[in-house]
């Protein structure tokens, strides 16, 4: 039998599960997992697969092939609340998957009309399965919804490219009133650690005490007691304190990522699909009202914005 050599070529591609089951594994990563199974007894050998946190992992155990940049990049995209669909003609739409009926929480259903000036829009997917009665269409044509996400995105763009003041101002919108918080927060952990370590002293200095007889047995115990309840208070209030800066930390590198994302969409004529699950979380589309009305299409961005919960779980 002959090949030709586009044959041949063609037959030495990955194919799409390939790629994602390496994109799944850690091993191209660098890491080595092992422990990732078990059995039910040692008469039983039936096979379990163990929960990852279980998992033995020797990191950076061999050279990767699979960047952790792009590693990153599909645990996000895996975490999207979009899986996409494809139109008839194999494509699949920019805001695909992403969009919620704001009166309802279900998904927005993609749609196609034929011989209509806007074939491809979205309506309540709660709508198009049992009709009117339990909602209604929220009916938008995809060149309408495209248009208005990409104006937003094109402000916030100018945003960030035009105001020294943007990355404070998404700080103060990402954490609220707790803005003004770090520096008193960072005051209280100083003052907490320099009073855990005096108690150790104290505590120290009362078991040396007790050894040499200079105090009675009760007195000692209560103010052990005293001493201990004090630092085991202090130390909860420093692991929350701990806690919330990290929290802070993470917020300046979201809100960091997020300006470097819109920066590199500077100039963007359209919405591209990659801009979009870069972008955004999802949003919510108003109910319809007519042709001249209005439309309230609330967008939730990614790493600034707080989502509702349980969006991802919410009818699809």
């Amino acid at each position: 039998m002959v090949f030709s050599h586009d044959s041949i070529i063609s037959y030495h591609l990955w194919s799409p599960t390939a790629v994602k089951r390496i994109l799944s594994n850690q091993i191209y990563l660098g890491h080595l997992a092992q422990l990732r199974t078990t059995t039910v007894s040692y008469k039983n050998h039936k096979t379990i697969q163990k929960s990852a946190d279980e998992w033995a992992v020797v990191e950076n155990n061999h050279e990767a092939i699979v960047s952790q940049e792009l590693w990153d990049k599909v645990r996000e995209i895996e975490a999207s609340v979009s899986t996409g669909k494809q139109t008839k003609k194999g494509v699949t739409m920019p805001l695909s998957g992403l969009g919620y009926c704001d009166d309802c929480g279900t998904k927005m259903k993609q749609h196609y009309s034929s011989g209509a000036k806007a074939p491809y829009g979205y309506v309540c997917g709660f709508h198009a399965r049992f009709g009117k009665e339990h909602c209604t269409s929220h009916h938008i044509n995809y060149t309408d919804l495209e248009s208005i996400i990409l104006q937003d995105i094109r402000r916030q763009i100018d945003f960030v490219m035009n105001d020294d003041k943007a990355r404070e101002k998404y700080l103060a919108h990402k954490r609220g009133e707790a803005v003004t918080r770090n520096n008193a927060d960072m005051k209280r952990q100083k003052d907490i650690v320099k009073r855990i370590t005096d108690l150790d002293k104290l505590i120290q200095k009362i078991y040396e005490d007790r050894v040499l007889g200079n105090i009675p047995d009760k007195t000692c115990a209560d103010l052990l007691t005293k001493y201990q309840q004090e630092k085991d208070t202090l130390q909860t209030e420093l692991d929350m304190l701990i806690q919330r800066a990290d929290a802070d930390k993470q917020d300046e590198a979201d809100v960091d990522e997020y300006i470097r994302r819109l920066k590199s969409y500077a100039g963007a004529e359209e919405l591209t699909r990659e801009m979009c699950l870069d972008l955004i979380e999802y949003f919510t589309v108003d109910a319809y009202q007519g042709r001249k009305a209005v439309r309230d299409i609330h967008i939730y961005y990614k790493l600034i914005d707080k989502p509702l919960k349980n969006k991802k779980n919410a009818l699809a």
